[in-house]
């Protein structure tokens, strides 16, 4: 019988109760919706390498080499001699090494100069290998090999012509490199990280776009480039055994070539997340006042009600209906709207996690999630009906406290 009345007097207040359920599942959507972005965004940065024991860069910020060597979020400082590179690619507790030179884009999108230990033990998420999609690794300094996103976001296939410009990825070319024109070789497969939004050349390359006119093969009457550049940004080391980490990292700290920092990307990433604690804290403290307000809109409404409802409730108390009784009607008719606002708040989140998902990967590289609901936020839901039922506490209080008399006396 009691869920037919809950049932019959949300049915005479479809309005009222209809936002409330909004209000209820758009708090929910806020609070779920920023906890499954920040685990994500943490899930893909922390997938974005794997396998990295450090990143030797000339002397800086941390945090500042982890963004531009491995994100590419943040423009690179100064460079490190290449004669510092052969140290470390010799350096007996180094298994393989990877060099990094950055600072051309093409279209907005990040040029990166390495060699073939890119493909060979770049790793991302649980130590997976790159691969080619299609066509061959850059063979040559006229050679460049595409990200999975500039290439589908650009339209380019193998044998596609591309032309280099030095200059910040958001603003205008500073050098058109258009007298050293690239053919597309090969386009990688996607990764769902970084390494999709760029474009990847051999360091002879990097050298020659640089050389002032000097040519990479020789040619009568004109000097030749180096195959080698001069400096790269940074570069990304594998060593023999893990526990020899902290040793080279405080070795290079006092190399006398010039001054270097050798950073670990894990502690580094950690950091980072220590750094942003205070916004992603500011994100959820502005959710749960979102879900406050719902609680209150719910008391509130329930409330302004009972002056509706008095009489109602004044004949079940008279047919014998106790304190249980008012209780479990004005408790239960909460818990139905926060119900109902959860179960909303949860198919909108779906909805848009699938609307949504193709744009964050192309846009930002970032997998959004296609669960409708994990096991970890039952908790969370569950505190969320919990707090929606309580709010009808006081409203079945001040219900079961109107005198019989009061309730059946008509009104002048």
């Amino acid at each position: 019988m009691l869920p037919r009345i809950i049932l019959a007097s949300l049915a005479t207040r479809k309005t009222s109760a209809a936002l409330i359920v909004a209000a209820i599942a758009l708090s929910l959507v806020m609070i779920l919706g920023i906890e499954r972005l920040r685990h994500q965004v943490h899930a893909n940065f922390a997938s974005t390498v794997s396998g990295m024991d450090l990143i030797v860069s000339a002397r800086g910020g941390p945090t500042n080499i982890l963004l531009y060597s491995v994100f590419h979020l943040s423009e690179p400082t100064a460079g490190i001699e290449w004669r510092t590179v052969e140290h470390l690619a010799a350096h007996p507790q180094v298994k393989w090494w990877i060099p990094i030179a950055l600072g051309d884009f093409h279209r907005g999108f990040p040029v990166v100069a390495t060699n073939h230990g890119y493909l060979d033990h770049y790793r991302y998420g649980r130590d997976r290998p790159l691969e080619l999609a299609t066509g061959d690794w850059f063979a040559g300094p006229n050679q460049v090999v595409l990200g999975s996103d500039v290439a589908r976001r650009l339209g380019y296939q193998p044998g596609t012509p591309v032309v280099l410009a030095h200059g910040s990825g958001g603003g205008p070319a500073i050098i058109e490199h258009d007298d050293h024109p690239f053919t597309v070789s090969g386009i990688l497969a996607p990764t769902g990280t970084p390494v999709d939004q760029g474009l990847y050349i051999s360091l002879q390359a990097m050298a020659v776009i640089h050389s002032g006119g000097r040519y990479a093969y020789p040619v009568p009457g004109r000097p030749a480039a180096s195959d080698k550049p001069d400096t790269v940004n940074a570069v990304m080391l594998g060593l023999k055994q893990r526990t020899a980490i902290l040793g080279l990292q405080r070795e290079l700290s006092r190399y006398d070539g010039e001054p270097l920092s050798a950073i670990i990307p894990g502690v580094e990433l950690q950091r980072l997340w220590r750094m942003t604690a205070n916004v992603e804290n500011a994100l959820r403290a502005a959710a749960v006042a979102v879900f406050l307000v719902a609680l209150l809109v719910l008391i509130s409404t329930v409330l302004a009600a009972l002056e509706g409802r008095r009489h109602e409730l004044a004949v079940l108390r008279a047919a014998g209906a106790g304190r249980g009784t008012v209780y479990g009607v004005i408790v239960g008719e909460s818990l139905c709207l926060t119900l109902a606002g959860c179960v909303t708040g949860l198919l909108l989140l779906f909805a848009a996690q699938q609307i949504l998902a193709p744009w964050a990967l192309m846009e930002w590289s970032l997998r959004l999630p296609t669960h409708l609901l994990a096991m970890a936020e039952l908790p969370l839901v569950a505190a969320v009906l919990l707090a929606g039922s309580l709010a009808g506490l006081l409203p079945a209080e001040k219900a079961f406290r109107n005198s019989l008399a009061d309730g059946l006396t008509p009104r002048s």
